[in-house]
């Protein structure tokens, strides 16, 4: 699970300046690079399981969608960084990016922050967010080439090269993914199942679901001088899975293998930091873009004019592009400033193949978000650490909206207690979709919040034992949600988005690590209760389990081995049955995971894994299997 490196890790997230994570007034997770090299063989979504304040979901095993829930935020109320670069997908429903098409290649940390950030990063940011930073090549060159086998026909490979050259540095990996899989829906489900009539049984589950993934990052950088370097940077993926359609009204088309999809994503970036009057002030400038292409085959999902169905070809594309200038200002005695402007702007098109003589509407759409920020950062009495800042956002042809975040954080060195506090405001622009589709409105209001957290930070015996607590509340204003509404037009005629509902999420977090043998034994330990009520219905809200929580015990007594054995329960979750509207309550479940490494030398190491060990019967998404007890192996060469 998860961790917080106290005495060396360094955050971005927070303040948008590198700092140690223990002077940061934030709730914040780091994920150091050898828990994503554990975690990551079958994509992130393992990684980030078991941080506190977030949950995941998949529909059906890996490549499938995957959901992220930060403090009970939706998908869309999260915002998803790569190298500092805003990634998600503009032509998606609330225009996030599905996590289970995300590769790991070569990842130096995750930073996960939570609560309302929007005065400093923008829209989305209402739950917090997730931050993915790629390695930099750093010495002489390094070259990794892993390979693994496993249960369900995974095979794997993930090659990297790193290293620097006098003033020149570079990383470079690629990742490839492929699995055979199991079906997606229904998979170890002993409950009686139907198609969407509600009436048919479910036809016999096809063999296999297959998933196959791959992914590449790159980052070069030259310094030119001692105060100016330029940077230029890649990531991207390309993923084809089989889906399967429980709510297809014929048997035949459930398990059709025409319904599969093939999306790819691709980032590029470039970036100059230059330091000017004594590098008393840092300059960044950054130019970024990225595409988004989602192309979805289905049986019988389109119609013609009478209402004849047939099979067609769906097509997403989004795109993003802008630049940013972030400056970073010492002020001695008074602390130090952040400011900067952003200009973004985000595009949509979607296609049908076959088009149909009928009155389908494809989306050619755009918006441009104009933004200004700045912080104020200072501390008083050498352990007293304030911060506040704000944002503006204006939308061409929309709103105008403002955001503000103050946090502050006393430090008692001598018994390594950190007492913290956060407040602010978050806000989301309606996605394009939910604006310029047949069911939008392009005058919808962003989504608002309000949120505040206070927490404590304790580090004793020389470091080996950390704790760390956090309670939070977020209020959620003008969310946006499609229903059949008084508001909607005549052409609406299945329904509209509208701004009206209300939502409150409140809980707890923990997270802790103690190393009970130096050398040979520690633990580490998560936890979370959420209350998330959505205050229109006065009911909680879909997908947000009540507790939840993660232990591990890691044990290293050997040279060159480590065993884990992780241990995650999850308890009851509210979730809904779309076949026969309705709501349903998932059970709870715990699931026993276990890990080993051994390095042989310098170059070899060998790793195992075997997955849900008591092979435990649960559900993430209703409906929709996970896996059995399974086993994976495989060896990394490293020279």
């Amino acid at each position: 699970m998860p961790t917080v490196d106290i005495g060396a890790a360094t955050i971005v997230s927070a303040d948008r300046v590198e700092e140690r994570v223990d002077k940061s007034s934030s709730a914040v997770t780091v994920i150091p690079s050898a828990q994503i090299e554990k975690r990551s063989r079958s994509g992130l979504a393992e990684v980030l399981r078991g941080t506190p304040g977030l949950d995941l979901y998949q529909t059906g095993g890996p490549g499938a969608q995957t959901s992220v829930f930060l403090r009970g935020a939706t998908p869309g109320q999260t915002l998803l960084l790569v190298d500092g670069v805003r990634v998600g997908d503009p032509s998606s429903t609330d225009g996030s990016l599905d996590l289970g098409s995300l590769v790991a290649t070569d990842i130096e940390r995750i930073e996960v922050l939570r609560g309302p950030q929007s005065a400093l990063y923008g829209s989305d940011a209402m739950g917090g967010v997730i931050h993915i930073l790629t390695r930099k090549g750093e010495g002489p060159p390094r070259v990794s080439l892993l390979v693994e086998g496993g249960a369900y026909g995974t095979a794997h490979l993930r090659a990297r090269l790193s290293g620097s050259a006098d003033r020149l540095w570079y990383a470079f990996a690629i990742d490839a993914l492929s699995i055979d899989g199991f079906p997606r829906y229904g998979y170890r489900i002993a409950r009686p199942l139907t198609i969407g009539d509600g009436k048919t049984p479910l036809p016999p589950l096809p063999r296999n679901d297959p998933t196959n993934k791959g992914g590449a990052s790159a980052r070069l950088g030259y310094r030119l001088s001692e105060d100016v370097a330029v940077e230029a940077g890649f990531f991207g993926y390309d993923s084809a899975i089989r889906f399967d359609n429980p709510y297809a009204f014929s048997p035949v088309d459930v398990f059709d293998p025409q319904n599969h999809q093939h999306a790819t994503f691709a980032q590029l970036y470039a970036r100059v930091d230059a330091d000017m009057f004594d590098r008393a002030l840092h300059n960044r400038f950054t130019l970024f873009g990225n595409v988004t292409n989602r192309d979805v085959w289905q049986a019988r999902s389109c119609y013609d004019a009478r209402f004849n169905s047939y099979n067609c070809r769906r097509g997403f594309r989004g795109e993003r592009r802008g630049f940013e200038y972030q400056g970073d200002l010492a002020l001695g005695d008074f602390g130090s400033a952040t400011f900067g402007a952003r200009n973004e702007t985000e595009s949509v098109h979607t296609s049908q193949d076959p088009v149909p003589p009928t009155k389908f509407r494809p989306i050619d759409a755009a918006q441009t978000t104009h933004s200004g920020f700045a912080q104020h950062k200072l501390t008083l009495l050498e352990r007293f650490d304030l911060s506040y800042g704000g944002r503006i956002d204006a939308v061409d042809q929309n709103r105008t909206f403002a955001t503000w975040r103050a946090t502050a954080a006393y430090r008692f060195e001598a018994t390594g207690t950190k007492l913290r506090g956060s407040a602010g405001t978050g806000a989301r622009v309606a996605s394009l979709f939910q604006r310029f589709s047949q069911y939008g409105d392009p005058s919808l209001a962003p989504e608002t919040s309000l949120g505040y957290d206070v927490g404590v930070d304790q580090a004793l015996f020389e470091e080996r034992l950390y704790a760390s607590l956090s309670l939070f509340e977020n209020s959620f204003r003008d969310l946006i949600e499609f229903s059949r509404a008084p508001s909607c037009s005549a052409t609406q005629i299945f329904g509209c988005y509208y701004n009206v509902g209300r939502a409150r999420t409140k809980g707890v977090e923990f997270a802790g690590e103690a190393i009970l043998v130096p050398g040979e034994w520690r633990v580490r330990a998560s936890y979370t209760h959420l209350s998330a009520e959505n205050l229109v219905t006065h009911r909680s809200l879909l997908r947000r389990p009540r507790d939840k929580g993660a232990a591990s015990v890691i044990y290293t007594g050997v040279p060159g081995l480590e065993l884990e054995a992780r241990l995650t329960l999850v308890g009851p979750n509210p979730d809904y049955d779309y076949i026969f509207s309705k709501r349903v309550m998932l059970a709870p479940y715990a699931k026993l995971d276990l890990y080993g490494d051994y390095k042989i030398d310098e170059r070899v190491s060998l790793f195992a894994r075997i997955e849900n060990v008591t092979n435990a019967r649960y559900e993430e998404v209703y409906d929709y299997g996970t896996a059995g007890r399974s086993a994976y192996g495989g060896v990394k060469f490293s020279w």
